[in-house]
């Protein structure tokens, strides 16, 4: 890899260029992105930090010499929240060689779900909306839209929402979570029946009093790793 300076307005811009073994243009370095999603307030969030150039991205870095991408981003996501064994999968590459100012920098893309009172422990970083966010740098705004489309698509086939929802919960709170990430309202009777008619979850043999009416039913998905369901959805909303 060789570093280069080009100069643009009379000051020095940095810009990375690498050439492989045959001598044609190659990525200057990989990193990862990560879309950390959850719910809170009945809204889903995405983390997000503050740039010391201005403005803001998603969480992420480059890929160590000794990682792998899926690595790189369980590290990230450590730094920035503190937590391990969290729901993290490959979401996309991204690859435009414009992609990055600083050079041909392909970033693999993660998505991560994490419970809803996680909060960061970089104090650049903090919560916003995901569907109405701020302006993201790069091409953050197209892996966003990306790992919101990947997570409604494997809502009801999967139990994705297991990395957002506690390890115990009623089927209310289940459906706030599931109603927040659809952006749909479901009849709470037919939700019920088909979020158990998916087979991915269980009755714990618990109930819970809730705020209102008689004590519910505790419920937890019967796998914390990832599952697909019997392919039964929720397909028309109330």
């Amino acid at each position: 890899m060789v570093a280069l300076t080009r100069y643009v307005n009379q000051s020095i811009q940095l810009t990375w260029t690498a050439e492989n073994s045959e001598g044609y243009p190659a990525p200057a370095a990989l990193a990862v992105d990560i879309a950390m999603l959850t719910v809170r307030d009945h809204e889903l969030a995405v983390l997000v930090v503050d740039r010391p150039e201005g403005g803001t991205a998603l969480p992420g870095g480059f890929v160590g010499p000794d990682e792998s991408p899926h690595q790189t981003a369980a590290r990230k996501l450590h730094e920035k929240t503190g937590l391990r064994n969290v729901s993290l999968e490959q979401l996309a590459t991204f690859a435009d060689p414009g992609r990055d100012p600083r050079g041909w920098i392909p970033t693999v893309a993660h998505l991560a779900l994490v419970p809803p009172d996680t909060e960061p422990l970089d104090p650049a970083a903090h919560w916003v909306r995901a569907r109405r966010h701020p302006r993201l740098a790069f091409d953050h705004g197209q892996i966003l839209r990306t790992a919101l489309d990947r997570l409604a698509g494997k809502l009801w086939w999967s139990n994705v929402a297991v990395g957002i929802l506690p390890g115990s919960f009623t089927l209310a709170e289940a459906r706030d979570v599931y109603e927040t990430i659809a952006g749909a309202e479901y009849d709470p009777g037919t939700f019920g029946r088909d979020l158990r008619a998916t087979g991915l979850i269980e009755a714990t043999g618990e109930v819970r009093r809730e705020a209102r009416g008689r004590p519910a039913a505790v419920y937890r998905f019967k796998q914390r790793k990832h599952a697909w369901g019997a392919g039964r959805r929720k397909r028309v909303p109330s």
